[in-house]
């Protein structure tokens, strides 16, 4: 089974591979090597299996990221009256040291603002670059949101691996709007959101649209402190496809191994209808498909 996982995660970071030097991102894909180097070393444990059953989708939303970058698909990016913002901001170090020593790992979250009160942002590519106590880079993370509302918030998180022991010291971000359309667009609303007593959030969110969410659907939540500051994060995919006016609810394990409970007050969940099957006929969100 492990070794079937391999050739699945080294067949979606060919793909990466391929689309990153067509657009000039060639440089990310050192971070997909690193990562199955990473992922082979523990494979009984839970986290690892989470983290591969994650690896598809984020190998895709990658690879679509470098291909709608370079202007694959026939998409400009020209419109950019949707002012997308970082308003909050987290990183939470792995204090264990996953991977013996060999890998640095942390789990970041970020809130997201759409300014624009009247445009929609569609195609929302978020950089995350890890850096250290000098300023110099040590990996980076891509996301794509399919996306922000008018006068929006959406929250994401994700995960940074770099090789060596180097300290993280920090991050930076940059965001960057594909295009924009006049606000008429909604997300799946959620509602019944709690932290558990292992650091979780749960809840459920229910599909608001006239064609089913896909299977791709992606929940990120992140924890929030009394201070507003980002504690803990996480996310998921639904896994299923989500009929129209259907409810679902959601589990995001807690992967911060650093947060005390005692200090968490609230959470913030935001729920992605096509992930990473963004501009594909299944993507239920106007204009987010082709």
């Amino acid at each position: 089974m492990c070794f079937l996982y391999r050739q699945q995660e080294e067949a979606q970071c060919r793909i990466l591979i391929s689309a990153g030097r067509n657009s000039g991102r060639a440089r990310r894909t050192k971070v997909c090597v690193g990562f199955l180097e990473f992922l082979g070393r523990r494979p009984d444990n839970r986290f690892m299996q989470m983290v591969r059953r994650r690896v598809l989708p984020i190998a895709f939303s990658l690879a679509l990221l470098a291909l709608v970058s370079s202007g694959g698909g026939g998409r400009a990016a020209t419109d950019r009256t949707a002012k997308v913002v970082v308003i909050t901001s987290g990183v939470m170090p792995e204090g264990d040291g996953l991977g013996g020593g060999d890998y640095g790992y942390a789990d970041y979250g970020l809130v997201l603002r759409n300014r624009s009160l009247t445009r929609d942002a569609i195609d929302v590519t978020v950089e995350v670059e890890a850096v250290d106590g000098r300023g110099l880079s040590l990996t980076d993370s891509y996301t794509a949101v399919t996306l922000v509302p008018a006068g929006a918030d959406f929250v994401i998180s994700g995960a940074l691996i770099w090789r060596g022991s180097p300290e993280l010291a920090g991050i930076e971000t940059e965001v960057h709007v594909g295009q924009t359309a006049p606000r008429r667009r909604r997300l799946p609303p959620v509602k019944h959101v709690s932290v558990t007593s292992s650091g979780g959030v749960i809840g459920s969110f229910t599909n608001p649209y006239k064609k089913p969410l896909p299977e791709s659907a992606t929940i990120y939540g992140v924890v929030l402190d009394s201070r507003g500051r980002i504690v803990a994060a996480g996310y998921d995919l639904t896994d299923a496809v989500t009929r129209p006016g259907a409810t679902v609810a959601f589990d995001i394990l807690g992967t911060s191994t650093t947060v005390q409970l005692d200090a968490v007050t609230s959470a913030k969940v935001s729920v992605d209808p096509c992930g990473y099957l963004a501009f594909t006929r299944v993507c239920p969100v106007p204009g987010a498909h082709s």
